[in-house]
C-alpha cells in the first residue's frame, strides 16, 4: 500500500465514510467510565485526606497536653533556687533536707530528690539503686555530660515513680547532677485528649528493644494492635500512639486532571463522530448518485490536473508544452518479487557508557614515581599528581616480583568505589601478570572481604587499592604478601625495586572470582546475634554499601541502610566515622528509626563508628573494652595491643579482666605485624580499625567488628545504650588534625620530641609526666594526657588530649600549646 492510498483512507475516514459505530460508543463509554474514575478518586482522596488532617491535629493536641506539664516540671527542676540550695547540698550533704522542702512545696508530687558531685558520680554502683539502677546511672550520666535527660517512668518499681536529673552548674561549670523522682500523675492526670476522631490514643514509653510501657490508654482498646502513628514528647521517653489514619494518594493531582481532559475529550469525539454518521446517513437516503460521485472524486482531480502517467498522449502534450520538464518512463515492475529483508537484530549495550566515561582516567601528562607516595604502612597519593595508571603498574610489577621470590601467589585484587579505582586497578594487574605471577581479580569489595578472598582462596597475598577515609581524589595501595602486611622499610623496598629494575618478566594469568557470597556465609557462621536489634548502618557512600547490611542481616540483625549507594565523590558526607561531623546525619536516622544502636563505615569499611539512641558517640577506645572484655574471657591472660592515642582507661579495664595491656603505634600494618610478634588475639585503634586474630584472620575489618559488636550487645536483655554508656569514660578531644605542608609534619614532630624529651631543662611544662615516644609523643600526667604525632597517610598533625576532670584537660591543653607554639608560632591549632 503506498502513501497516496494510506491518505485517501485517512479522508475517507474522516469525512467521507461512516465511522464504525460500536467503536463510537465504545469510545464514549470508556471517556464516561475515565470522568467517573477520576471524581471518585478525587472524592476518595479528599475524603482520606480530611481524616487524616483531623487525626493529625487531635494528635498534635494530645502531645501538648503533656508536654505542657512535662515542661512545667522541667522549669521547676531547672529553677535558679533550685539550683542555688542543690550547690549547698552537693557540698554539704546534711542540706539536701532544705532542697527536698523546697521543691515539694512547689510540687508536692516530688517524693525525693538525690544530689551526686563529680567524685559520686563516678562512683556511682547501679547495682546498689536496685532493678532500675542501669536506668538511673544513664540519666546520671548524661546530665552530667551535659546531655538533655530524658524524662522517664520505671514502672518495675511499685508503685511507679518518674524521674528526671539535671546537670548542677557553679560560673558555667558542671559541680554535680541533681535527681528527682515523683508520682508519674503529677503529668498523668493532664492527659485527657480527644478520641472522637481517632478512636483510640495512648501515651506509651519507649524502652530501648525491651517492649514499651503504655503508661495511660483511653479510647476503644480494640484498636490497640493497629499501626499507631508515633509523636515523641520532647525531652521525655515518651510517645504518644495512635491510630492514624492511612492517606496515600492513589493518583497525582496534575495526573488526575490529565484523566479527566481526556474522558471528556473521548466523549466530545464520540459525539462529534455519531453526529457525522447521522448526517452521512441522511445525505445517502437522499442524494445516493451524488454520493457515488462524490466517492469517485479524487481519480477526477487527479485527471484535471494532468498527472503524470495518468495519459500518455496528454503527457507528450505537456511535455511539448513544457520542454524544461522531461517525461520519464515508470521502471517495469520486474517479473519477480524481491526477496522481503529481513529486520537487523536490536542492539543492546551490555555496560553504562556514562558511567565508563566518568570513571575513565583524564587525560594528563604521565606522573612520575615518586619516593613520597610510599608512606609507613602503605602507599597513597593524589590522582594524577602522585599517583596515575602507570605508577600503578610499576607497583604492581613490584608487587609480584616479590610475591615469586616468596612463592606465595597468586595475587587477590580488588577496589573500594572512588572513581579511580577502575583504571588504577587495570594497571596495578597489568604490572603484576607482567612479571609472570597470577592474579585473582574479585572486582570492587569491601578491605575485609579482599582479606578473607586472600586467606582463604590464595595463600595470603592481596593488593587493596583504596583511598580509605581520605578526600575523593586521594587513592592508594594496602599491600600484603604471603599473610603479612607491608610497613616501613618493605614498603620502600617496592620503591627501592622499581627504581633499580629488579622485577621479573613473564605472563601471568588472572582469574576472575565473586567472594562476596562466601564472605557473607563465613561470618554468618561465626556470629550470630541471639537478640535481635535494630541498628542503621551508615555506608557513607563507600564501598561497604555493597554487603554492610546483608552481613548484619545474615547474623540475625534488623538493619537500615544509610549512604549505601556506592559513590566515588561521597556527596553526604566524608566517609570517615573518627570526624564527629560525620555522624550527625546517623545520630538524626537513629533516633528517627527507634534504633538500638548507629554503626559507621570508612570508604573502604575496614573502620567502625557507634552512636547511641540517645545520640552519644561511643569513641573507638571506648568500644575496645567490649571488644577486649569479650575476647578475654576465651582467652584470659591475653595480650592486647592498642595504639597511643587511646584513652587511659582502657589498659585498667584490660588488667582488670585478667589481660595484658600493650600500647604500640599507630597504622593498620603495623599493629597486624605486633599482634603476630606478640601473638595477640585483639588489637584497636583510636581511629576505629579493630584486629581480630581470635575467630578471624588477625586483620582489620569494620563489617566483622560490627558482626562481633552486635554478638555482644544481643546476648543480654540489658539495653545497648545502658551497656556502653556504663562503660569508663572521662573528658576527652576527639582527633584533631592541624594542617601542615607535605612532609613538614613529621619534621616538627621530631624538633617537638626533642624540645620535650631531649633536653630536660626545656621540659619544666611536662615536669611530673611519663613521656613515651613510640609514636610521637605523649605524656601521660596523673589526671590526664596529651599525645601529639605526624599522621603517615596525610600532611597533617594528629592531636588528642584525655583527661581525668575538664579542668585537668585544658591543663594539658595549654601545655601542648604553648609548646607548639613556641617551635612554630603560626601553626592553627584547633584547641
Amino acid at each position: 500500500m503506498d502513501l497516496k492510498q494510506k491518505l485517501q483512507e485517512t479522508a475517507h475516514f474522516s469525512g467521507r465514510k461512516h465511522a464504525n459505530p460500536i467503536l463510537v460508543y465504545l469510545l464514549g463509554l470508556f471517556g464516561l467510565v475515565m470522568v467517573v474514575v477520576a471524581a471518585w478518586l478525587y472524592f476518595t482522596d479528599s475524603t482520606a485526606s480530611r481524616a487524616g488532617a483531623i487525626a493529625a491535629r487531635q494528635g498534635d493536641r494530645a502531645l501538648e497536653q503533656i508536654a505542657e506539664p512535662v515542661q512545667s516540671l522541667k522549669r521547676v527542676i531547672e529553677d535558679e533556687q533550685v539550683h542555688s540550695l542543690a550547690l549547698r547540698a552537693i557540698e554539704d550533704p546534711q542540706k539536701t533536707g532544705d532542697l527536698f522542702a523546697y521543691m515539694n512545696g512547689r510540687v508536692p508530687a516530688i517524693n525525693a530528690v538525690s544530689v551526686y558531685s563529680p567524685e559520686d558520680v563516678v562512683s556511682f554502683d547501679p547495682v546498689e539503686h536496685g532493678a532500675n539502677g542501669y536506668a538511673l546511672l544513664d540519666l546520671v550520666l548524661s546530665a552530667y555530660e551535659g546531655k538533655q535527660s530524658l524524662m522517664q517512668v520505671h514502672d518495675s518499681l511499685q508503685p511507679p515513680l518518674l524521674f528526671d536529673a539535671t546537670a548542677v552548674r557553679e560560673d558555667g561549670e558542671t559541680a554535680g547532677v541533681l535527681l528527682i523522682s515523683a508520682d508519674p500523675n503529677v503529668i498523668l492526670q493532664h492527659f485527657e485528649p480527644d478520641t472522637a476522631s481517632l478512636g483510640f490514643i495512648r501515651l506509651a514509653q519507649y524502652n530501648g528493644r525491651q517492649p514499651s510501657s503504655v503508661l495511660k490508654s483511653i479510647g476503644d482498646e480494640s484498636r490497640a494492635d493497629e499501626v499507631p502513628e508515633r509523636l515523641a514528647v520532647p525531652g521525655t521517653t515518651f510517645r504518644i500512639e495512635y491510630p492514624q489514619p492511612l492517606y496515600v494518594s492513589t493518583i497525582g493531582g496534575g495526573t488526575l486532571l490529565l484523566v479527566l481532559v481526556a474522558g471528556l475529550l473521548c466523549i466530545v469525539f464520540s459525539v462529534l463522530l455519531h453526529q457525522n454518521n447521522r448526517k452521512r446517513a441522511a445525505r445517502a437516503e437522499a442524494e445516493p448518485e451524488e454520493l457515488e460521485a462524490d466517492e469517485s472524486l479524487p481519480v477526477a482531480r487527479e485527471e484535471a490536473r494532468g498527472v503524470v502517467g495518468a495519459d500518455p498522449e496528454a503527457d507528450a502534450d505537456f511535455a511539448q508544452r513544457s520542454p524544461e520538464l522531461s517525461v520519464e518512463e515508470p521502471p517495469e515492475e520486474s517479473a519477480q518479487e524481491a526477496e522481503p529483508q529481513s529486520e537487523p537484530p536490536v542492539m543492546h549495550l551490555h555496560y553504562d557508557i556514562a558511567e565508563r566515561r566518568r570513571q575513565r582516567e583524564a587525560a594528563h601528562p604521565p606522573v612520575d614515581l615518586t619516593a613520597g607516595i610510599f608512606r609507613a604502612y602503605d602507599i597513597r597519593g593524589v590522582i594524577d599528581k602522585t599517583l596515575d595508571s602507570g605508577v600503578a603498574r610499576s607497583i604492581g610489577q613490584a608487587v609480584g616480583s616479590l610475591v615469586l621470590e616468596r612463592e606465595a601467589g597468586p595475587v587477590v585484587v580488588a577496589r573500594d568505589g572512588r572513581l579511580s579505582g577502575p583504571y588504577l586497578m587495570k594497571g596495578v594487574i597489568e604490572g603484576i601478570v607482567s612479571t609472570g605471577c597470577d592474579v585473582m581479580d574479585i572486582g570492587a569489595v569491601p578491605t575485609g572481604a579482599l582479606y578473607y578472598a586472600a586467606h582463604e582462596f590464595a595463600s595470603g597475598s592481596a593488593v587493596m587499592i583504596t583511598g580509605s577515609h581520605n578526600p575523593p581524589d586521594y587513592n592508594g595501595f594496602k599491600i600484603m604478601v604471603g599473610g603479612d602486611t607491608l610497613h616501613g622499610e618493605a614498603i620502600m623496598a617496592l620503591y627501592e625495586r622499581i627504581v633499580s629494575g629488579q622485577l621479573k618478566s613473564g605472563k601471568g594469568q588472572v582469574q576472575r572470582r565473586k567472594v562476596i557470597k562466601d564472605y557473607i556465609r563465613r561470618i554468618s557462621e561465626d556470629v550470630e546475634v541471639e537478640r535481635p536489634l535494630r541498628v542503621v548502618i551508615d555506608c557513607g557512600n563507600g564501598i561497604g554499601g555493597v554487603c554492610a547490611a546483608d552481613v548484619l542481616r545474615a547474623i540475625g540483625a534488623e538493619v537500615l541502610p544509610l549512604y549505601d549507594e556506592v559513590d566515588g565523590t561521597f556527596p553526604n558526607h566524608h566517609p570517615d566515622p573518627s570526624e564527629p561531623e560525620n555522624l550527625t546525619d546517623l545520630i538524626e536516622s537513629v533516633r528517627l528509626m527507634d534504633a538500638d544502636l548507629g554503626l559507621a563505615l570508612d570508604g573502604d569499611a575496614d573502620r567502625l563508628g557507634v552512636v547511641t539512641l540517645a545520640g552519644h558517640i561511643i569513641y573507638p577506645d571506648r568500644v575496645m573494652m567490649l571488644l577486649a572484655l569479650d575476647v578475654l574471657d576465651r582467652e584470659p591472660g591475653a595480650t592486647i595491643l592498642y595504639d597511643v592515642k587511646c584513652t587511659g582507661h582502657l589498659p585498667k579495664v584490660i588488667r582488670e579482666a585478667g589481660g595484658n595491656p600493650v600500647m604500640y603505634k599507630t597504622g593498620h600494618s603495623l599493629m597486624k605485624a605486633k599482634m603476630k610478634e606478640v601473638g595477640a588475639p585483639f588489637a584497636g585503634e583510636m581511629s576505629g580499625h579493630f584486629f581480630f586474630g581470635e575467630r578471624w584472620y588477625g586483620v582489620d575489618d569494620g563489617i566483622y567488628a560490627a558482626a562481633r559488636l552486635l554478638e555482644i550487645l544481643g546476648g543480654t536483655d540489658t539495653p545497648p545504650e545502658a551497656i556502653l554508656n556504663a562503660l569508663p569514660t572521662s573528658y576527652s578531644t576527639p582527633e584533631l588534625k592541624v594542617e601542615m605542608e607535605e612532609g613538614e609534619n613529621h619534621a616538627f614532630v621530631e624538633a617537638f620530641k626533642e624540645a620535650v624529651a631531649g633536653q630536660p631543662q626545656v621540659a619544666a611544662p611536662f615536669e611530673g609526666a611519663e613521656i613515651n615516644t613510640i609514636d610521637g609523643l605523649r605524656a601521660d600526667f596523673e589526671d590526664g594526657w596529651g599525645l601529639v604525632r605526624p599522621s603517615n597517610t596525610t600532611p597533617v598533625l594528629v592531636v588528642r588530649f584525655d583527661a581525668e576532670t575538664e579542668e585537668a584537660l585544658e591543663r594539658i591543653k595549654s601545655l601542648f600549646r604553648r609548646q607548639m607554639l613556641e617551635l612554630k608560632p603560626d601553626l592553627e591549632l584547633p584547641f
